[in-house]
């Protein structure tokens, strides 16, 4: 059975409401998950795309399709297991703002309230499942990482904000599309596609981010942690922001929504 784009919108302020009646104890808790499942996606997907070097030389768009079509469990895990992605709030929030089931001040709040938990986990992931099991101190993948944490603190701003837009709009494509399906394969095709779209098109995921640049710098990046936060994570929010409550939330309330 498919779920109209009305039906659909209908959803997320639903889920907009009950997380705000939720308490703030298991945003928390689930903020961290959501982080953690983030970056095991981030690691899988490195893991076996730089593990798949002698295939993918002098083919950099599989090499890329390779990390697109394994990152995307990261947000099936978020979607059909349970967490919080920041990421994901800003188009969910913003619907149940808009038809003022919840307050703008919530909204805020619960978007640093994961952004700052979604961070925990990412990291906790990279230093106990990936730094002290040595997964990645070994060529090819401690070099991979390192270069891309030093990649993206390299990017000027304005390009990092608009990667940003683009991945956020796709994640939370993804939600919708997810959402538009009540049954489990529609669901998982819906949650996969656009994600592995931005995935492979290289955009800038900042929860995606912080597993790569902390995960660069425990492996040697020349990195620091000021540039992580000023040169990458702060632009690809602001991007991830537009790119989610704008270009899904206001758009398809607008499309899709009665008035309050």
């Amino acid at each position: 059975m498919i779920n109209s784009p009305a039906e659909v919108l209908k959803n997320t302020e639903q889920m907009a409401l009950n997380k705000y009646q939720g308490s703030q104890i298991k945003l928390a808790v689930l903020g961290i998950l959501g982080g953690a499942f983030i970056s095991l996606g981030g690691l899988f997907s490195f893991y076996l795309a730089y593990g798949s070097l002698g295939i993918t030389e002098g083919s950099p768009g599989f090499f890329r399709l390779i990390q697109g079509l394994s990152f995307p469990i990261g947000l099936v895990l978020i979607s059909l297991v349970g967490g919080e992605l920041f990421t994901g709030n800003t188009a969910v929030l913003f619907t149940g703002a808009r038809k003022g089931f919840i307050s703008w001040r919530y909204v805020f709040a619960n978007w640093l309230m994961t952004w700052l938990t979604n961070f925990v986990g990412a990291v906790l992931v990279c230093f106990f499942l990936a730094h002290l099991t040595g997964l990645l101190q070994v060529e090819p993948w401690q070099s991979g990482i390192a270069s891309i944490a030093s990649s993206k603190v390299s990017q000027p701003w304005h390009v990092i904000f608009l990667k940003g837009i683009g991945a956020n709009w796709l994640v939370c494509l993804a939600i919708w599309l997810g959402m538009s399906s009540n049954e489990m394969f529609g669901r998982l095709v819906g949650l996969w596609l656009p994600v592995m779209v931005f995935v492979t098109l290289g955009f800038e995921h900042s929860i995606a981010n912080m597993f790569y640049i902390p995960m660069g710098i425990m492996s040697g990046a020349d990195v620091t942690v000021w540039e992580m936060v000023w040169n990458n994570l702060i632009p690809a929010t602001l991007g991830n922001i537009v790119g989610g409550a704008i270009l899904v939330g206001m758009v398809y309330s607008y499309a899709y929504g009665s008035k309050k």
